[in-house]
């Protein structure tokens, strides 16, 4: 029977820091990264704009529980 998706202990991500990034690419180089990890870091991304962040939007620590009530 044939494994499927990743080999056990395979990462899809590494760390890297900015000063080598920079070293390889612009300023103005686009990078893929995680919607999730930019959603953690309190980061918005405008939809409107591809590859734009709302720079209207600020990074907070408040992690406050969210209120909501569910009807039918």
């Amino acid at each position: 029977m044939a494994t499927r998706g990743r080999p056990k202990g395979a990462k899809s991500f590494v760390n890297i820091d900015m000063e080598t990034l920079n070293e390889y690419f612009g300023s103005k180089q686009h990078i893929p990264v995680s919607r999730v990890w930019l959603e953690k870091m309190n980061i918005m991304v405008n939809e409107s704009k591809p590859n734009k962040v709302d720079s209207s939007v600020k990074p907070t620590t408040d992690t406050g529980a969210v209120q909501f009530k569910i009807s039918e």
